[in-house]
């Protein structure tokens, strides 16, 4: 029988914990009690076990480790690293029918990107912490930790979006795809309920997954959404006309299923965050959008909506309630969108003698 962690895992992630010291189970439960998304649970257990990978070839407990230790690490996964999945694969019996399900190791290889260091750091961080507030450890290792070549480089980057001719350009393409009549019809018709929700409301791709039928509430002729965010907070977002015209269509065409989930795949399950990838990708590509814009992902077309807002001179603190950011720092940095805009806008004007 295969280990089971928590029946709120996928099988794959409860095979990574299953494998874990108790003591640091013993941090997932706390995370499940949290009611932390899956995906960063699923991306701290992956963290984990190549920490743990890495402190078993230097033979090494997680009590013995230490500032070193962490800095090695990460020194190690500099030109990238393997990281080892766990899959099923059925197999059946032609003679008697019998399924049987063996799972099997695939090993990717993956870059260390700057965002992916900080968030193994964050994720060691956090274990640490909860390790000497449960006085497993006597002190924390990361607390020493000093990760120099990280603030060498240590420089916001202004964020990627669209300006708004440009997404109605990308609207405008999606749109023109749902006049076909073809069987695959009620695909582009989601596509673009699908994007229109993501620029109206800038919710998370992972939010915009976890949408169910009840996610939508209406008040005559408003609709709303209601979008459960990081930390299990929910937020309520009023759809404009547009995006609601989009949706009720996406409804009409939308597949009958038992599934609850609001936007489904081509097999009629639950859209996932790489099928929407995809889709955003797909039509900037159609769209023929400019070189600044080949790379535009749907997290990116949330920080259109934050630009766009602040550019209309949208309240900085609506702007963060609407996004759904904890702190207003977060939201600031659209706010050095738009003065990067200004200055590039001055600087055209400038008179040449």
């Amino acid at each position: 029988m295969e280990p089971l962690f928590s029946r709120k895992l996928p099988p794959s992630v409860n095979r990574i914990i299953a494998k874990f010291p108790e003591e640091v189970q013993e941090y997932f439960w706390e995370m499940i009690s949290a009611e932390r998304s899956l995906l960063t649970i699923s991306n701290y257990a992956y963290d984990f076990s190549l920490f743990f990978e890495f402190l078993e070839k230097r033979g090494q407990g997680l009590e013995q480790a230490n500032a070193r230790t962490i800095k090695q690490f990460f020194r190690m996964l500099e030109n990238g690293y393997e990281r080892t999945v766990h899959v099923p694969i059925r197999h059946i019996n032609e003679q008697t029918g019998e399924i049987r399900e063996e799972w099997i190791e695939r090993k990717h290889f993956r870059e260390n990107s700057r965002s992916g260091k900080q968030r193994k750091q964050a994720s060691l961080r956090s274990l640490f912490r909860f390790l000497v507030k449960a006085r497993i450890l006597d002190k924390d290792p990361m607390e020493e930790y000093e990760d120099v070549s990280l603030k060498a480089r240590n420089r916001k980057k202004v964020p990627v979006f669209l300006t708004k001719e440009e997404a109605t350009r990308l609207i405008q393409t999606v749109a023109q795809a749902t006049r076909d009549t073809n069987r695959s019809r009620w695909l582009k018709v989601r596509d673009l309920a699908i994007l229109l929700l993501l620029l109206n409301t800038g919710m998370r791709v992972s939010e915009c997954v976890g949408l169910n039928q009840n996610s939508l509430q209406t008040d005559g002729e408003i609709y709303r959404l209601i979008v459960l965010g990081k930390g299990g907070k929910e937020r309520m977002l009023k759809l404009n006309q547009t995006a609601t015209n989009a949706l009720l269509a996406y409804l009409e065409v939308k597949p009958d299923t038992e599934l609850d989930a609001l936007f489904l795949n081509k097999n009629r399950g639950r859209i996932s965050r790489k099928a929407i990838s995809e889709i955003v990708h797909k039509y900037v590509r159609a769209a023929n959008l400019p070189p600044k814009a080949a790379k535009i992902s749907p997290h990116k077309l949330r920080h259109t909506l934050a630009t766009l807002l602040l550019s209309n001179g949208e309240n900085i603190r609506v702007v963060q309630e609407i996004l759904g950011h904890s702190s207003i720092q977060t939201t600031q940095i659209y706010t050095h969108v738009i003065n990067t805009e200004k200055d590039e806008a001055l600087d055209r004007l400038d008179f040449s003698l």
